[in-house]
């Protein structure tokens, strides 16, 4: 086994290993990464065995700690149809040895969902449980199953749906990025001083790199938008990066009708919908999670975990 630190060189080998892993997703793409290169000190790292390539890594530099990945959703090993457990046994074997000869004795491995894997892929979680590396957080995401063949709604959101019918909203594809951005500003910072993770320049041009996989929907009376979701479509997953309402968007209870009409859009083309998570280390928002499974949402486990060595 051979490992290789990533550079620019490597980028078309790196990009066509993760168009085609198990486990990929567009986020691990180079050019999605790079929009963030100078919040973080890229480490990221590439396996060959017998002068083929069987995986990567995205990981950045934290102190003396190598993270997978704090500046996407989640990270991990990315690995194709091939990966066994005796293989990725060998790509930890060598990514412990590459990391001691830098003088790097951690890891913190945040593990990909498994909604995420097209076949699958759990691997990393089993060597690393071998390892005895320390489970230091278990979030829950909120999934619904869109191959169900049903989605069960609870009566309020039943009600609003109906009732957003009946005002004639309509819920349609927005370019309208900035008014997006700047409700989501207003609802972060209003409900709990936080500002959203990425600049509206950013996500603008993230969404011009990815136009088929970074989608806004947004709901309108008449011309006027009420508010709307940003989606991050992968393989089989449609999943809410971004999701809020106005003051007259939560007035007319508008977000189940904009996320029934994108149930319904996406049912029979994708597995999943995700909601991705509603917690910040111990803190857990009840109601937040309460309101995804009012639509049907229910607990899908992302672990992270620390593996300290010497």
């Amino acid at each position: 086994m051979e490992v290789i630190r990533y550079s620019a060189i490597l980028e078309h080998d790196w990009d066509r290993f993760v168009s085609s892993a198990k486990n990929g997703h567009f986020m691990f793409l180079r050019r999605y990464m790079e929009y963030h290169s100078h919040r973080f000190k890229d480490e990221s790292i590439l396996f060959y065995h017998k002068q083929k390539l069987v995986a990567v890594l995205p990981a950045h530099l934290e102190d003396d700690m190598l993270a997978t990945h704090k500046g996407l959703t989640f990270g991990g090993i990315i690995c194709d149809e091939a990966m066994t457990f005796s293989l990725m046994q060998e790509v930890f074997r060598t990514l412990l040895s590459y990391l001691q000869s830098k003088r790097i004795f951690k890891v913190h491995y945040k593990v990909i969902p498994v909604c995420y894997h097209q076949i699958p892929a759990c691997e990393d979680v089993a060597v690393l449980t071998r390892l005895r590396a320390t489970l230091v957080e278990r979030d829950l995401v909120s999934v619904i199953n869109l191959a169900a063949p049903k989605i069960e709604y609870y009566r309020g959101v039943r009600w609003s749906i109906r009732k957003a019918h009946k005002l004639g909203l309509i819920v349609r594809h927005s370019d309208d990025w900035e008014s997006f951005m700047n409700i989501m500003k207003n609802l972060l910072e209003e409900r709990y001083g936080l500002s959203p993770v990425h600049t509206t320049e950013e996500i603008i041009k993230l969404a011009n790199l990815f136009p088929s996989n970074i989608l806004l929907y947004g709901v309108y009376n008449e011309d006027t938008l009420l508010g709307g979701t940003i989606l991050y479509v992968s393989d089989q997953v449609v999943h809410a990066q971004y999701m809020g309402m106005g003051s007259e968007g939560k007035r007319l209870r508008a977000l189940p009708f904009l996320l029934d009409t994108l149930f319904k859009k996406y049912r029979g083309k994708k597995q999943y919908f995700s909601f991705g998570t509603s917690q910040d280390g111990d803190y857990i928002n009840e109601s937040l999670y309460y309101f995804k499974e009012s639509l049907g949402a229910r607990a899908m486990l992302q672990d992270q975990y620390l593996l300290s060595f010497n």
